[in-house]
This record gives structure tokens, sequence and C-alpha cells, in this order.
């Protein structure tokens, strides 16, 4: 129930968005990236086994904004989730014999759709949130260890393509002469929906969760009526 009340809630924060869309002066484009900090959920087999481990996110931005302090911002980015499973080989007299290492990675192209609220003047600090949506590119299992050959395992088929979530963050931009800004934005990416196309356990899901470290570069268009006072 609480997931789904943070979804109706950054769906509400976009409906505020796009009734003030008429007053837009000013758009924004650039670049961001970051490491992650990621793991799955859903099920006792990811809860006993699998462990958070990093990935990464990276790609382009565009944002629309309006007067005053509100924006809506969206992305196009190559992000990688998943986790990171450790274990211990055995012989078949049961005495251990290496240890393994092996990432789990789902890769997806993602596209969140956000309203931002921005404050502050020198330095400018916002929030945002709202949902965003994934499509699976690959799904891969690769595992590397002692005595072993590293090996990796295609399982893209026992996923779906789609992932939907919300995307809450803040942080803070600071402008570099007139045209250019700096940014850091701490953004965590809460998957709403069972990415797993196979049955699971007990009724089990697989659920995606990533936290993005982001680095900006912005190019700012025109002014804003606010900018100009």
């Amino acid at each position: 129930m609480t997931k789904i009340k943070s979804l109706w809630f950054g769906l509400f924060l976009l409906s505020i968005g796009t009734t003030i869309y008429g007053q837009t002066n000013r758009f924004d484009v650039g670049v961001e990236g970051s490491p992650s900090l990621i793991f799955m959920g859903g099920n006792n087999y990811i809860s006993s086994y699998q462990k958070p481990t990093i990935g990464f996110s990276s790609g382009l931005f565009f944002q629309f904004n309006f007067k005053k302090i509100i924006s809506l911002r969206t992305n196009l980015s190559f992000e990688r989730k998943g986790s990171i499973i450790y274990s211990q080989m055995i012989d078949v007299n049961g005495n251990p014999v290496g240890k393994v290492t092996t990432n789990i990675n789902f890769d997806y192209l993602t596209f969140p759709l956000l309203v931002r609220a921005t404050f502050g003047k020198k330095i400018h600090f916002f929030v945002n949130a709202g949902p965003y949506f994934g499509y699976l590119i690959k799904q891969t299992f690769v595992s590397k260890g002692d005595n072993i050959p590293n090996t990796t395992y295609d399982r893209t088929s026992d996923n779906k393509r789609f992932d939907i979530g919300i995307s809450k963050g803040l942080g803070f931009s600071v402008p570099i002469k007139e045209k250019f800004e700096f940014s850091f934005e701490a953004r965590n990416n809460l998957g709403l929906y069972n990415v797993s196309a196979v049955p699971i356990e007990n009724n089990g899901t697989t659920k995606t969760n990533s936290t993005n470290f982001l680095f900006g570069f912005t190019y700012k268009f025109g002014q804003r009526a606010s900018d100009t006072k």
C-alpha cells in the first residue's frame, strides 16, 4: 500500500507541473552520470543470498522550467541494476576449494518523468519526484572465482521487458557563468513491478532498487521570467 501511495504522490506532482505548462520560457539540456548502489528485493532467495553492489547510470536529460520554482524533467539513461552473490565452491568430498562471485546484471534504458522544485539564488537546492519507466536490454549472470573460468549466462528471457517505479531525489546545482551549471543529486528509484517472467516460490516477486549519485552538467537556453527580475 505504501508503494502505491508513493506512485500516486509522484503522479500528483506531475499533474501540478503540467497545469502550468503554458508559462514555460526556458529549458535546459545536459548530461549526467553516476555510480549507483543497487540491489534486488521481493523474495526469500534474494533476501538470503543476494547482496547490494555497485552499478552505474549515464545519459541525457531535458528540463522544462516554469515560472518561479517548478520544472518538469526527463532523462534517457542507460542504467545497470542488480545485485551480487558470494558463494563457496566445494569438491565431491565437501571440502572448500575456492570462492565465487556472481554479478546479477540488469541493463535498462530508463525514462523518468519528474516534477522538480528549486530554491535558492547563488546555489540552487532542489527536490524532485515522479514515475519512471524502464526497458530491459539484457540480463546476465557473470561469475568469476578461484580455479574456474569466467562465465556469463544470458537470462534475459526469464524476465519481463518493462519495469515501472517511483523516483525521488534531492540535490543542488551551482551556476557556471551565465549559460552553464554543475549539479549533484542523490536519487532513489524504487521498483514497484515484478520483473520476473517465471514463477517464484511462495508467490515471490523480483523488484529492482537503485540509488544514483548523479553528477550533471547543464546548458541553459533563454531565461526564466523570475531570473531576469
